[in-house]
């Protein structure tokens, strides 16, 4: 049996199968309906017996009842005679309804008239004893006229009781062989059932077993694939190392080489040596760059970025290129565009600068154009449109879907006449879908191609004069090459973690919970995660087990919690957490730990002050650590008792509305993050005390008077706190 037509029996076996399965249904309903129509006429032939039995015996019991009164001469014993007779008519009604049949006619209406003359001849016998007496009455009853009326019915009875039974007969042999022919149909339904079942199970199990072979012979396909992949980056590697380093030493003599006295000749050589160097290297980045896209290396890096200054440096780069060709070199930007937007600008770069460079590489007369406008945005993010155009060779129509593939271009003279690798545009095109945006192109031969690039980004906030990024938080310096992940929902801590990471000016992305670490790990590279435990949405464990188990991230993560509890930092440990770090954080721990695991660090900041306010003097308040933390910056210092001031009466009023609730989680959360608040300002030993049994609050050990008297202590304290920091600050 050939593959291609199993489908074909398969689907044929399939449709026979139920064909007999409708068949063999239909003849057990069949049966099953005989079967129960059999049941429904027996019990009804049985309620005709009944009631047969019923009239005779009513009958019997009237007549008992008149002879009784007439012997006795007690009226006692006709109580009831008139409801007796309202039954026997009754039940006479109720054995015509039963009965009522061409074969039965004759003798209901003979039971009908007994019955009727029965009942007439009692009515008689009782108004004759009330009138004439005991001795008229026995006379009626003597006469025998009772006696070959009961007679009568009694016979018209037996013979309905016959008739009855003979049906009875019928209608048990009928049910007998209704069910023998269900069970029969039944039994082989359920072998044809087995059956199937059987043939069934052995096609899945083949079937089963056949998948499992290709599974395998995949697998093994899988692992000798990556086995050449990684081969072939080792190589391309190894080839991009091994031709580097002998053309940047050609290069470099090359451009000695044009610094000495030469003649026309040799000058013509040395440039023609210069520009054989650069493609040379031009061709090595392409291939490695496709390299990367493909095997999945390359990673998006997004920060904030100026896109006018882009725009601007690709126009600086290209303008002495332009004005060599006398070509005019325009870059157009529509007003409603933001500047400032989040994304990867290298990438952004790298694919302006490809379809630039080509555009100007293929004309020579004309203009060279880039138009950047605006598609569409909503609140977080916007789509750009830009737009590359010249008036050069052009491309045919039916070029047009192959110039995207690899090593190909529109021409097969075009890279005789113009030099390149074909790879270009198809790293454009990659790096494009890799930013999940969308390259097309327009073009008619002799006339200019225009190549359209849509992309969306995030909308950046406005960078700062000093070159801080406040959208992210990523410093620009150069030479601390570390990059962090800081997972924080308190303000005052992410103000003290912008200042002590802005100092040695790290490169660092702040989030204020677990699902954004999960999101911001899978877009781009980090060197460490700093995590704080109690976050909303998702907390800090929750995060860190995500991590190792669904991204599968060996990423250090360092936790950062006011928990001061025996045995937290084995929780975060057991939850793949590398480190523990206590709040309130001290400068020379954080960046200890981001030493050890990251294995970069920058200086502190030179032009950071070094000098000390003097603490204040309080009877609470204490400045020793936050002045520690400032390293003489009294703006850090002042920003940060303004937020201690804004940010306690928010937090107590939040934990006197859970009080106030009973809800404990609240309570517990509320606590938590109050430990945060006051920690800056040196109340953590007088008020840790006192927030520590809220934070570990349980139902069993919940006392609301104790509860509510630890809050008015707690507020009594914060409030003399506020006081006295409203002091420093004026």
């Amino acid at each position: 049996m050939q593959p291609k037509h199993l489908k074909y029996y398969l689907l044929g076996v399939f449709i026979s199968g139920m064909i007999l399965f409708i068949v063999l249904q239909f003849n057990s309903s069949q049966n099953i309906r005989k079967l129960i129509s059999g049941n429904e006429q027996l019990l009804n032939e049985l309620n005709v017996k009944n009631e047969l039995q019923k009239l005779q015996t009513s009958i019997a019991k009237t007549d008992s009842k008149v002879r009784g009164t007439v012997i006795s001469q007690d009226t006692l014993n006709i109580t009831g005679i008139e409801a007796d007779v309202a039954l026997i008519k009754a039940d006479l009604n109720e054995i015509n309804k039963l009965v009522m049949s061409d074969s039965t006619e004759k003798l209901l209406t003979q039971l009908n008239y007994l019955v009727e003359e029965k009942n007439h001849f009692n009515v008689t016998v009782l108004d004759s004893f009330y009138t004439h007496g005991k001795w008229s009455a026995e006379r009626l009853i003597n006469a025998q006229k009772g006696k070959r009326l009961g007679d009568a019915i009694g016979v018209i009875l037996h013979q309905l009781d016959s008739t009855r039974q003979t049906e009875v007969n019928r209608t048990v042999r009928l049910i007998d062989t209704s069910g023998q022919r269900a069970q029969n149909w039944g039994s082989i339904m359920m072998i044809f059932a087995c059956i199937s079942s059987l043939l069934a199970f052995l096609y899945i199990t083949t079937r089963i077993h056949k998948q499992e072979q290709l599974i395998e012979a995949l697998d093994k396909s899988q692992q000798q694939e990556k086995k050449l992949a990684a081969i072939k980056d080792q190589f391309l590697a190894n080839m991009s190392h091994e031709i580097r380093t002998p053309m940047n030493s050609v290069l470099g003599f090359t451009h000695l080489l044009q610094q000495q006295p030469l003649n026309e000749k040799a000058r013509e050589y040395v440039a023609a040596i210069e520009n054989a160097g650069e493609n040379l290297l031009e061709i090595i980045n392409d291939i490695l760059d496709i390299s990367k896209i493909e095997s999945g290396m390359m990673r998006l890096e997004p920060v904030s970025f100026s896109l006018r200054g882009v725009l601007h440096a690709v126009q600086t780069m290209f303008r002495l290129k332009a004005e060599e060709k006398k070509l005019a070199f325009n870059v157009a930007i529509d007003d409603n565009v933001p500047d400032i937007l989040y994304g990867d600008v290298v990438r952004l770069t790298q694919v302006l600068v490809n379809l630039t460079n080509n555009a100007i590489k293929f004309t020579n007369q004309g203009h060279v154009n880039i138009m950047v406008n605006k598609l569409g945005e909503n609140e977080h993010t916007v789509r750009i449109s830009l737009a590359v155009s010249d008036t050069g060779i052009g491309i045919a129509p039916d070029k047009l879907p192959a110039i995207f593939d690899r090593f190909n271009q529109a021409e097969a003279d075009t890279t005789r006449k113009y030099g390149g690798t074909g790879l270009g545009l198809t790293i454009v095109k990659q790096l494009v879908e890799l930013q999940h945006g969308a390259l097309t192109v327009e073009s008619e031969p002799g006339k200019g191609s225009t190549f359209m690039v849509e992309l969306p980004y995030a909308i950046g906030e406005l960078l700062p004069e000093n070159g801080e990024n406040t959208n992210d938080h990523i410093l620009s310096a150069l030479h601390a090459d570390v990059k962090l992940l800081v997972a924080e929902d308190n303000k005052m801590n992410q103000d003290l973690l912008r200042h002590l990471l802005g100092n040695r000016q790290l490169h660092y992305h702040l989030v204020t919970n677990g699902q954004d670490v999960l999101n911001a790990l899978s877009k781009a590279h980090y060197d460490m995660v700093l995590m704080d435990i109690q976050m909303p949405e998702m907390d800090g464990y929750t995060a860190a087990r995500k991590i190792r188990q669904e991204l599968h991230s060996n990423i250090p993560i360092i936790a950062m919690t006011a928990h001061a509890m025996a045995g937290e930092r084995e929780k975060c440990l057991q939850a793949g957490m590398n480190e523990y770090l206590s709040k309130p954080i001290r400068e020379e721990e954080l960046f200890r730990l981001i030493e050890i695991f990251t294995g970069k660090i920058s200086p502190p900041d030179t032009h950071a002050g070094n000098g000390h306010l003097q603490p204040h003097e309080g009877p609470l308040v204490q400045l020793q650590y936050l002045k520690t933390l400032s390293k003489g910056d009294t703006e850090f210092e002042h920003a940060m008792l303004q937020q201690f001031v804004t940010q306690l009466p928010e937090d107590l009023g939040a934990l006197k509305k859970a009080i106030q609730a009973e809800d404990l989680a609240a309570i517990r959360s509320t606590a938590h993050n109050l430990k945060t608040t006051i920690s800056f300002i040196g109340l953590d030993g007088i008020l840790y005390p006192i927030l520590e049994p809220l934070e570990s609050l349980e139902a069993s050990q919940y006392q609301p008077a104790l509860v509510a008297e630890k809050f008015a202590t707690l507020r009594e304290l914060s409030l003399k706190a506020m006081e006295e920091t409203m002091a420093i600050l004026l």
